[in-house]
């Protein structure tokens, strides 16, 4: 055989492996297979409530609210930030949710990925782990987390002290800062968290 029947052979090889990807990743419908690990992950039903009080000390409305678990198994009662009208589904990702951010796959449909409008940071949570995920997108990066444990703390309507007993990570790529990259930057006002520039 010469070298160009050769290359002929494995540039069609390759085309056709190419092809079938595209195909499968396009165009096979996805199906979701049940978990048999023998716990199941449900999220709460949007209308569980707990009353508000007003200063009065009256009964002022109902607020939904949503479980977090902390990092040591105790729960807090957050706002429910899933059924908000602005959390979103990650699709491509089953039981991860986004608040902040763009999921940045959409490229037909944009504004169907857009949660909350957030330029320096994306938020999910992801309700197997019963975890945030928080990623500073821009820098400058401490003003960045600035921004977002604002965000954090109305969304959930947590304090400080429940916001950093809950199990997140924050943290940065290597392509926004490579000093700070592969570590929990954690949330600034929580203890081991680390300095960031502003």
């Amino acid at each position: 055989m010469n070298t160009k029947l050769v290359i002929w052979i494995v540039g069609i090889l390759l085309g056709a492996v190419i092809a079938g990807v595209v195909w499968y990743l396009f165009f096979i419908p996805k199906t979701v297979l049940p978990q048999s690990s023998g716990t199941t992950t449900t999220l709460p039903i949007s209308g569980s409530v707990t009353p508000v009080s007003s200063a009065s000390g009256t009964p002022s409305g109902v607020t939904p609210t949503f479980p977090l678990t902390t990092q040591t198994g105790d729960v807090v009662s957050a706002l429910d930030f899933i059924h908000n009208g602005v959390t979103i589904p990650d699709e491509a990702n089953v039981g991860r949710y986004l608040l902040a951010g763009n999921l940045g796959y959409c490229l037909s449909d944009p504004q169907k990925c857009q949660a909350a409008p957030a330029v320096h940071f994306t938020v999910y949570y992801n309700s197997g782990p019963k975890s945030f995920l928080i990623d500073l997108t821009e820098e400058p990066i401490g003003q960045a987390r600035l921004d977002m444990e604002q965000f954090m703390l109305k969304t959930l309507g947590l304090t400080q002290a429940q916001l950093c007993s809950l199990n997140y990570l924050v943290g940065v790529s290597i392509y926004v800062n490579s000093q700070f990259t592969g570590k929990n930057l954690g949330f600034s006002f929580c203890p081991g968290a680390t300095v960031l520039p502003k």
